[in-house]
């Protein structure tokens, strides 16, 4: 292993924004030195109405009708059903399994507006940020109770995001936790499948496993509930983790199941009387989905015996009122009439229908799994790492192994865990990756000068400095091309004269060698925005150094004769 990195930092607190669930952990700068997987965390968030305990609480949360922030997690999942008894929530704002929405938003800025559970919208910002907010102070009260004490900057924050996700949505994440008071230097941005990897790398059982050996390659699968985000690692000989294949994966996590059940009651009952349900009755609806997470736990490939679910009694009345027949009666007319068996206040659901909730997800895992491990660059990949939590399901576990028989899987103890722990660690050192693959081809747009015959004409510029050729692709970084974490590329421009802000126009492609930024497969991804402070004799070259192999990607601007270094940063939100 690489030396450990010497910090100012005396702690680190990582927050796990889940799709589905959400956490935070930490451990201290002495704790670390000694045992890396010394990790504190929240013991039990308490789910009161159903009196669930779990080491995560729900991604939901609650506003007023002021848009004022009320509660998080399990505790606001149950104010919101109380309120509901009492038909006092149809003015406030009940927001639950929403992180789903930075990765769909292929237009998301600082003023995206995001639905809650019934239709009203609110700022993105302003409630990510909440939910962040809420996760910091928790932790810091622990923290407080147990005896530590530290100033805010002696703090490192880490806020995790899933690979996949555009350089947008991490900016948008990072915004966010501004927002909630978590200082911009003291923030690391930690990718979940990384995450899970170094943190795996820790546990017990890796200590002389062949898994971790230098020249080994494995493939990390975080399947959350809301996406799989994967990740191909190799072990480089001084012990840091150097990624073989871009970062992939799609929206196939736990919720895909829930959808699943969904659209078996609504089969029965209708999409009208569902949707009804879930808007006039969210406290029973609450408590149905609750029991299918408890129950969809269990479910495995050989089961044999039908699984039992309480139908609340307040679908079953909403139900004959609206269409005038029993619920007994709808189901024996549906296509489910042979699969699924009413009982009492019960509905007995047969092993292989399931079962078969799980199949859309784990089909479209195992093709996207196939296609990586057919790659040259990942060949020789030994083991699948199972991590997240929908890793934990029986069933997803039982399907990699009969799928993929030539190769080891592995599930580490507490793996819905291993992203959580993982971001302490790489918060600790966050030089365990030491390199990564570019998943597009970046660059800016430049001008040259024009030449007759092999530049189209419609690119042809005349100016006072000559004739050129606008809007060429200078390319930085080609998609595919591995990257070292601290490697940076640098180009000089001309700054236009007594100007304090200068923008720089970044693209990306997905071609290797695109010609200019409007070519197809092309769009711009953000721009820098270098602001110099006029008062100084500075020249009119400056060296923009752009670096992509980190979480993020960053800038740094000089002018080129004074080597003065001034503001710049990328602003993906406002391309």
């Amino acid at each position: 292993m690489k030396e450990k990195m010497t910090s100012k930092h005396e702690v680190v607190v990582a927050i796990d924004f889940g799709t589905t669930y959400s956490g935070y952990a930490f451990s201290t700068t002495s704790e670390y030195q000694k045992d890396p997987t010394k990790i504190s965390a929240n013991s039990a968030w308490i789910a009161a109405s159903a009196g669930l305990l779990s080491l995560k609480c729900p991604t939901c949360i609650l506003f007023d009708k002021d848009q004022k922030f009320v509660n998080f997690g399990y505790e606001a999942e149950d104010k919101y059903a109380n309120l509901a008894l009492d038909n006092m929530h149809h003015e406030y704002y009940f927001f639950k399994q929403f992180k789903m929405s930075l990765h769909k938003n292929k237009d998301l800025n600082r003023d995206t507006l995001i639905e809650d559970e019934s239709g009203k919208s609110m700022k993105a910002k302003t409630v990510f940020a909440s939910g962040i907010r809420f996760l910091k102070n928790h932790a810091e009260e622990l923290i407080n109770t147990r005896g530590m004490s530290f100033e805010e900057w002696e703090i490192r924050w880490v806020v995790t995001v899933p690979a996949i996700w555009s350089d947008a949505a991490k900016q948008f994440m990072r915004e966010a936790a501004q927002k909630a008071e978590i200082m911009n230097d003291q923030l690391l941005i930690a990718l979940e499948p990384e995450a899970a990897s170094v943190c795996c790398r820790h546990l017990p059982d890796a200590k002389g496993s062949d898994i971790f050996m230098p020249g080994s390659k494995y493939m990390v699968l975080d399947l959350g509930g809301g996406t799989a985000d994967i990740n191909v690692h190799q072990v480089v000989e001084d012990g840091s983790l150097r990624e073989l294949h871009k970062a992939s994966g799609g929206a196939w996590g736990g919720t895909r199941v829930d959808a699943s059940f969904i659209r078996l009651l609504c089969a029965i009952v209708g999409d009208d009387v569902m949707e009804a349900f879930r808007r006039e009755h969210p406290a029973d609806y609450i408590d149905l989905l609750r029991e299918f997470e408890v129950k969809k736990r269990n479910v495995k490939e050989t089961m044999e015996s039908s699984v039992n679910f309480r139908l609340p009694l307040a679908l079953t009345e909403l139900f004959e009122t609206k269409k005038k027949m029993t619920f007994r009666e709808a189901l024996a007319d549906s296509t489910y009439s042979d699969d699924v068996t009413p009982i009492a206040d019960k509905i007995r659901i047969k092993p292989n229908l399931i079962q078969g909730m799980f199949r859309d997800p784990l089909v479209h895992l195992e093709d996207h799994i196939r296609c990586i491990l057919a790659k040259p660059e990942v060949r020789g990949t030994s083991t699948l790492l199972l991590v997240g939590g929908f890793s934990e399901s029986p069933i997803v576990q039982e399907t990699m192994k009969r799928k993929f028989p030539r190769v080891k899987i592995v599930v580490p103890a507490e793996c819905g865990l291993a992203v959580l722990k993982g971001a302490v660690i790489f918060g600790h050192e966050p030089k365990n990756i030491s390199a990564r693959v570019a998943k597009f081809t970046y660059g800016i747009a430049i001008s040259k000068p024009f030449i007759e015959g092999h530049h189209p004409i419609e690119k042809k510029k005349v100016t006072q400095n000559g004739v050129i050729c606008t809007d060429v692709f200078h390319k930085y970084v080609e998609c595919g091309e591995s990257m070292d974490v601290d490697n940076s590329q640098t180009l000089s421009f001309s700054a236009a004269k007594g100007c304090s802000s200068n923008r720089v126009r970044v693209y990306r492609s997905t071609a290797s060698d695109p010609m200019f930024v409007t070519d197809d497969g092309c769009c711009l991804l953000g721009e820098v925005i270098l602001t110099r402070n006029t008062d100084l004799n500075l020249s009119q070259k400056i060296d923009v150094s752009l670096t992509f192999g980190g979480t993020e990607c960053s800038v740094v601007a000089n002018d080129s004769q004074s080597g003065e270094s001034f503001r710049s940063k990328f602003d993906f939100l406002n391309a």
